[in-house]
């Protein structure tokens, strides 16, 4: 192994918030982590796409931060002036990735690589690209994936038999889904639609959310349902378009002005996993497994999950808050 791949403690794979937030409390106690992602940009399902003004998000669209868990976690991003409350819950400011970019921080993070081999060097693992080329080199691995790609990482790893069991499980029962979005004039509507069409299964005023651009018409962000979702997952995206707008007018009686290409979220949506814990750690190999589909299918579950088992990893290195 070359002696310029960079050694850490934890090497984080996937930025979404769950990669996100243990990054961040790992960064809180001082040990050393690197963050892997196979996209050029962080938050996973709570990205945000730009527009040629403004950004929309197509993903997670909002955060309760209603556990009390993450009281100390949420005060901190308020005073940041990273999120801000929005109806009953809260949303990243300009746009939700904001909240991933803040608690990344200084944290090393190599976007646009794909962690794809996870092998055994000496008392810890060396993490290797889809090029079979090393990444670098950590005493623990943590994977913040969705359970599909969790698992095809695991599937390199000898004697990760539970977790890899565990993992294929909870993939099964991952869902996809179509998301995007339209323009209207100014409405009267509601930010936040119900909505039960067989279409569609929520309806979200994206330009309503603070600091958003304002001006004459308004941003939506429309989601599919995940059953609608599956059955057309190859439906090519023009018709995929069509049928949103369509039941987007159905819904709302408001003429579409301007819509984006339909986005396919394919790990979209989580079912819950009977999981026994908010994660999964294997103290033998030092790995474990973090992210919503492990605590409550929401960007809530993905920040708690990763809190909790930072606090195991804690308990293991014997590190007590200052």
């Amino acid at each position: 192994m070359k002696s310029d791949i960079p050694h850490t403690q934890i090497a984080v794979i996937g930025a979404g918030l769950a990669g996100a937030t243990f990054s961040y409390f790992a960064q809180q106690h001082n040990m050393s982590c690197i963050v892997i992602e196979k996209s050029r940009g962080t938050g996973g399902r709570a990205g945000s796409k730009r527009l040629e003004q403004g950004s929309v998000d197509l993903g997670a669209s909002i955060i309760s931060f209603g556990d009390e868990e993450l009281t100390e976690l949420r005060e901190t991003l308020l005073k940041a002036q990273v999120i801000e409350r929005w109806q009953s819950a809260y949303v990243g400011v300009p746009k939700m990735s904001a909240i991933s970019r803040y608690l990344l921080q200084d944290t090393p993070l190599l976007t646009s690589t794909k962690a794809h081999y996870i092998e055994r060097q000496g008392k810890g693992w060396l993490i290797r690209n889809d090029q079979y080329q090393p990444i670098c080199h950590a005493e623990y691995v943590v994977l913040a994936t969705p359970a599909l790609q969790a698992a095809m990482l695991l599937a390199s790893v000898p004697n990760s038999g539970a977790l890899l069991q565990f993992a294929n499980q909870a993939g099964s029962q991952t869902q996809p889904q179509w998301a995007m979005w339209v323009t209207t004039d100014v409405t009267d509507h509601a930010p936040l639609l119900p909505c039960q069409h067989a279409v569609l299964e929520s309806i979200i005023k994206d330009s309503d959310k603070p600091q958003r651009r304002a001006g004459d018409q308004e941003t939506w962000v429309i989601q599919a349902s995940p059953q609608w979702s599956k059955k057309h997952l190859d439906t090519p995206k023009s018709e995929v378009l069509a049928n949103m707008v369509q039941a987007f007018s159905d819904v709302t009686g408001v003429a579409v002005q301007d819509a984006g290409e339909p986005h396919r979220w394919l790990l979209g949506r989580q079912a819950m996993a009977l999981a026994p814990r908010p994660f999964m750690w294997d103290s033998t190999l030092n790995i474990g497994l973090v992210g919503d589909w492990l605590c409550q299918g929401d960007a809530e579950g993905a920040m708690l999950s990763a809190k909790f088992a930072f606090e195991a990893l804690q308990q293991t290195f014997d590190i007590t808050n200052p």
